[in-house]
């Protein structure tokens, strides 16, 4: 569930650095949209699953992983779908969670489908 965090941060964080470097408006916003509910989705997972289950030492400053972040939108939302497949068919996780995954898969296939614009 760790590297499912790092991944979604670096995946804003890669999303950010391309918004910050394209002379083009519409690419500009698109970043932007790319960006959106990754918040949200690290802060549930953090709570629902580390916090909840007091594991706030996994917290490290190492949580941006580097070698996640991938400036090709389309790669990083496959990378994160397949990621987040694994973890679903997972049988240990609670149906709280697993729903939790679900939801944020749904959000990453929408994602895909606007990364393609890029």
């Amino acid at each position: 569930m760790y590297e499912l965090l790092q991944h979604l941060i670096a995946f804003k964080y890669a999303c950010k650095i391309n918004h910050w470097s394209t002379d083009e408006y519409s690419k500009h916003l698109l970043y932007d949209r790319l960006t959106e509910d990754i918040d949200t989705w690290v802060d549930e997972i953090a709570e629902t699953y580390f916090m909840a289950e007091g594991k706030k030492d996994f917290f490290k400053s190492d949580l941006l992983n580097p070698k996640f972040v991938n400036r090709d939108p389309v790669k990083a939302c496959e990378k994160i779908i397949s990621y987040l497949e694994k973890l679903i068919n997972d049988d240990d996780l609670n149906e709280g969670l697993t729903s939790l995954l679900g939801d944020i898969e749904e959000g990453f296939l929408n994602k895909l489908a606007l990364a393609k614009l890029v």
